[in-house]
């Protein structure tokens, strides 16, 4: 199996996924957030200049976006599902929010250059494949300012989860790499968009959580691949099974 046609399957999956499950955010899913997370959104923020213009990348439903835009900035959110787009615009719309505003795009194709003072991007990372990784670090350094925060989470690695699960996908034939967690994905997947999606909530969570792709890099290759995009890292922690960056951008 050619590598390259499989991880263009998986992102397309993913994206189907998300369209599918649009209609539960705000209802069942993608409402609170937990404690590691605000602390780091408040951390972020408070590296900002007041009415800084802000990137949601991956920004789904809009979770995150009622912080950014209650703290006086401006927010562009961008998501490649267009699906979950509309549930964003729906729970935020334009009329009561013209500080916030929505458009389709993957991060693998931003294209904004200096634009914003800051970047966010949660919970996201985690479905990039090592090959896009240091592609979309880049278009997060472009896109920002000199000097430029990019708050973003990454999936915490688990060395005995990762060689089982490259072990097993190695084994059903599968082309990956190890930190990829995909053995359940296809099974799991159709299973999901079988459901209705108010109904997904019902599925095991370890069930859930597999039926989208998953990478589980390391830190070290984390801080590399930051640092070769032109970041400083500034602080970084682990919580609610996430590892926490806050980078600046060099310049």
């Amino acid at each position: 199996m050619d590598r390259n046609e499989w991880l263009n399957k998986v992102r397309s999956q993913a994206e189907k996924l998300y369209d599918h499950g649009a209609p539960a955010y705000w209802v069942n899913m993608g409402m609170s957030i937990d404690e590691s997370h605000r602390q780091f959104i408040e951390k972020f923020l408070g590296r900002l200049e007041a009415n800084s213009i802000l990137l949601d990348a991956a920004c789904g439903a809009g979770r995150f976006d009622g912080m950014l835009i209650d703290a006086g900035h401006s927010v562009i959110g961008i998501d490649q599902s267009s699906g979950v787009l509309m549930r964003a615009r729906e729970h935020y719309p334009q009329k009561s929010f013209p500080q916030l505003e929505y458009t389709q795009m993957g991060l693998q194709e931003i294209t904004f250059q200096d634009k914003f003072d800051g970047i966010i991007c949660m919970d996201a990372m985690e479905h990039i494949c090592p090959e896009d990784w240091p592609v979309i670090l880049k278009n997060f350094q472009r896109a920002l300012k000199g000097g430029g925060m990019l708050y973003m989470t990454v999936d915490a690695e688990n060395e005995e989860e990762d060689r089982e699960a490259f072990e097993r996908a190695k084994a059903m034939g599968l082309p990956v790499v190890m930190g990829e967690i995909v053995y359940e994905l296809d099974e799991a997947y159709d299973e999901a968009m079988s459901m209705d999606p108010l109904e997904l909530k019902k599925l095991d969570y370890d069930r859930l959580d597999h039926t989208v792709y998953h990478y589980h890099p390391s830190i070290r290759q984390v801080q590399a691949w930051s640092e070769e995009a032109g970041f400083v890292v500034e602080e970084e922690a682990r919580g609610e099974g996430y590892e926490h960056f806050l980078l600046r951008k060099r310049g």
